[in-house]
């Protein structure tokens, strides 16, 4: 769901969210206090509030640049053009900013300032930075004109020698109810679940390539920078880069920000990190062949150059599924970029019982998580596949595991209401638990008010993510 406000009066719901993100806006707000409240109080206990902005110093410091900005701003070309976008830069200190967030319940776990631009010297990639940052409103009214204005303002700066942003970022976390049982343990802290992305970025070389089933591909790929990843929770997720279309070369982004030199596009997919081994260099990700590819699409060590070929142009062009062609025909020696990870669910301690469901694309991280919980953990799995030859996907030992499949046999995969027919025929234990699920969107999203509406769990405990969807305008019934 998108919806638009005007964040001088913002209003989200409360205790909603586990991330709310914020990028570039703080500095454009004379008052930011409205805004920043009700981020805070829209995140869930453990949840996250996470800001960058520019110009986080005490507006008691100045603002150096200024009259170099206004320099720029009545030169005879921009002076009538921008009457109507003046220079609107606001200086809000990460002491402000912070204070709003403490007094809203919430604790500081990041507090990073004069963060570098990854930019760098590039002059290209600092004008894009600087266009939609700092500078969006005035290239907006400029059109075609903005990269003239920004390069001027650019060597305003620089020449002036004001041409530091003083970029900040802050964290910020409500605390969870598992919080008040041990503060003097920093081992009962929940994990951080927004880390600066990516960690680390690389290219990979597949060093091994199985089939667990005939819609489940495995691929162990090994790289020098993985070494700098780290994984903290299971299921995290990793994303994989394929070359543009016509291209053969892998463009990586620059770690800590999702941004390529020279403003690249670069085709690229989430998927589950299965295994991780930082010492080895080693990652193993499982790929759902998506469609009637299957083991169809598998090649072997004599296989066709070609078909490799054309799965990474499919890939490159985002075509749905071409993804999962590239697995199935991936052999070793074959590349792909990386960047990673990220924290997508963190596992509750105080949770005594378990839900997991899932069609194919969620079963890498439904049998990373089985692996973690404890054996004497109650744990409830329910999962949708084509047929019985693909429960050899779930490899980990989940006898204390109480596993429902799911078969939809020749139907297409995200219709009908097998998965939550199955979830409804469950008899749930009493206490608190927690639910991760994962699938097409709006099989979740009816799971979901399933779970909080008619099983009324507390919206803390659900985490319902839509891993994909079918195109709107073949969007049917889900009622068979």
């Amino acid at each position: 769901t998108v919806e638009h406000q005007d964040p001088r009066e913002l209003r989200l719901p409360e205790d909603e969210f586990d991330v709310v993100h914020s990028s570039w806006l703080l500095h454009r707000l004379a008052d930011p206090e409205v805004a920043l409240r009700a981020m805070a109080r829209a995140v869930l206990p453990g949840g996250q509030v996470v800001l960058q902005w520019s110009f986080g110093r005490p507006a008691a410091d100045g603002l150096a640049m200024r009259d170099a900005l206004d320099g720029v701003y009545a030169h005879a070309r921009w002076k009538e053009r921008l009457a109507g976008a003046p220079s609107a830069i606001h200086r809000h200190s990460v002491e402000r900013v912070r204070d709003v967030l403490v007094d809203e319940g919430l604790e500081i776990v990041v507090e990073q300032r004069d963060v570098a631009v990854s930019a760098g010297p590039d002059p290209e990639a600092l004008r894009r930075f600087a266009r939609a940052t700092a500078f969006s409103e005035p290239a907006d009214v400029l059109g075609d004109d903005a990269d003239a204005f920004v390069d001027e303002v650019l060597s305003a700066l620089f020449e002036s020698g004001h041409a530091d942003l003083h970029n900040a970022r802050l964290i910020a976390r409500r605390r969870g109810d598992e919080d008040d049982v041990s503060d003097a343990d920093d081992g009962d802290q929940a994990p951080l679940l927004v880390r600066p992305f990516p960690q680390a970025v690389g290219l990979l070389e597949v060093v091994e390539a199985d089939s667990l089933s005939p819609l489940m591909r495995r691929l162990t790929l090994h790289g020098e920078g993985l070494a700098d990843m780290i994984v903290e929770q299971p299921g995290e997720i990793v994303t994989l880069i394929w070359p543009a279309r016509g291209t053969e070369e892998i463009f990586l982004p620059e770690p800590g920000r999702w941004r390529f030199a020279g403003g690249r596009e670069q085709p690229a997919r989430n998927y589950t990190v299965r295994a991780f081994d930082a010492e080895a260099r080693s990652l193993t990700v499982d790929f759902f062949l998506h469609g009637d590819h299957g083991d169809r699409g598998f090649r072997g060590e004599d296989g066709d150059e070609g078909e490799a070929t054309e799965a990474t142009e499919a890939a490159a062009a985002g075509d749905h599924g071409a993804a999962g062609r590239w697995a199935g025909a991936a052999r070793p020696g074959d590349r792909v970029g990386f960047a990673g990870s990220r924290v997508h669910w963190v596992t509750d301690p105080a949770a005594e019982w378990t839900l997991l469901v899932g069609d194919e694309t969620a079963l890498p991280a439904i049998a990373a998580t089985v692996a973690e919980l404890p054996t004497d953990h109650p744990t409830f799995v329910v999962l949708e596949v084509r047929d019985e030859a693909e429960h050899a996907a779930l490899d980990v030992d989940h006898a204390h595991a109480r596993v429902h499949w799911v078969h939809r046999g020749d139907a297409e995969p995200g219709r009908g209401r097998g998965l939550e027919d199955a979830v409804r025929a469950l008899t749930l234990p009493d206490g608190p638990g927690q639910v991760w699920a994962a699938g097409e969107s709006l099989v979740i999203r009816s799971l979901r008010a399933h779970l909080l509406k008619e099983r009324e769990l507390p919206k803390a405990t659900v985490s319902a993510l839509g891993y994909w969807s079918h195109p709107r305008t073949s969007r049917a019934s889900r009622t068979t």
